[in-house]
């Protein structure tokens, strides 16, 4: 039987609804997932990790954000990087048996989660939140549960190995040919933990917190100001460091050598005419 215009219509205006319903059911608002950047790195070298976490609750917007670290695979050095409109505060741990950090070979006190707080100078939409981290343990995959708090008062936590929320993974290659060190002694740590409210540096004191950086390579705060790399051995960074360093010394010297020179012929060129000044008409008796 040939359908009339009238059937017609009804079953476009059908399909028009069950197309509108489909893409408004509750699961598709969880169809982004936290994720990383960069997906993989290789193992003993640092790497600055990005998380982008979806703001998916209309209405609400993400109050806080808890990055939890792997307790099994502790990373010896952690270091939040600068972003506009969050405060990170960092919860700490002691270990049992000290790991292997980037500037030192026994580190005793780890990070076990960084909690971002919103403040004033937030971006709406998904918070992107980077956190410097070496050496990177010797194991195939690295999980990192977040907990999502809006202000609302919803949790969120991305904490699965799969569904709904999966907990953002990396994956990590085996270390590069030559390259010594990475975390040794991650058996059986145990130990006190506290939360430090800032970020602990080189051997486990770290030196800021609200501005939450510190990069590697020996310059405090240079991987939140500078952007860091995705990755990389800690040698090159501290080279790069120390290369900044004395460019920025030579530049300094330079000028003041330029003032001194300036003044020395600004000096020069006053005594012909303080002279000149001091010299009075000439009178005979």
């Amino acid at each position: 039987m040939a359908m009339t215009r009238a059937d017609r219509r009804r079953a476009a205006t059908t399909a028009a609804l069950v197309t509108g319903a489909v893409l408004s059911w509750p699961t598709a608002a969880y169809a982004a997932d936290v994720t990383t950047t960069p997906t993989q790195a290789r193992q003993g070298d640092a790497v600055r990790l990005e998380f982008v976490v979806p703001e998916e609750r209309p209405g609400s917007h993400t109050e806080k954000i808890e990055i939890q670290l792997p307790a099994e695979t502790p990373i010896a050095e952690v270091y939040p990087m600068s972003v506009t409109g969050w405060a990170p505060r960092l919860a700490s741990r002691t270990l049992d048996e000290p790991v292997s950090g980037m500037h030192s070979t026994g580190v005793s006190t780890v990070t076990t989660s960084v909690t971002w707080i919103r403040v004033e100078g937030a971006t709406p939409g998904p918070a992107r939140l980077s956190l410097s981290m070496g050496p990177l343990p010797r194991t195939d995959r690295l999980t990192f549960p977040v907990v999502q708090t809006y202000a609302d008062g919803t949790v969120v936590r991305w904490t699965g190995p799969s569904g709904a929320h999966p907990a953002p993974r990396l994956t990590l290659l085996p270390a590069a040919p030559g390259v010594a060190g990475g975390a040794a002694g991650h058996a059986a740590h145990g130990g006190a933990s506290a939360d430090t409210g800032a970020a602990r540096g080189g051997t486990g004191a770290n030196g800021s917190s609200g501005a939450g950086g510190a990069g590697f390579g020996g310059v405090e705060g240079a991987a939140g100001a500078a952007g860091g790399g995705t990755g990389g051995n800690a040698d090159a960074l501290l080279a790069a460091g120390l290369l900044a360093g004395l460019g920025g010394g030579a530049a300094i010297g330079w000028l003041a050598s330029r003032w001194r020179r300036r003044s020395s012929d600004g000096g020069r060129a006053a005594g012909p005419a303080l002279t000149l000044a001091q010299s009075g008409p000439v009178t005979s008796d």
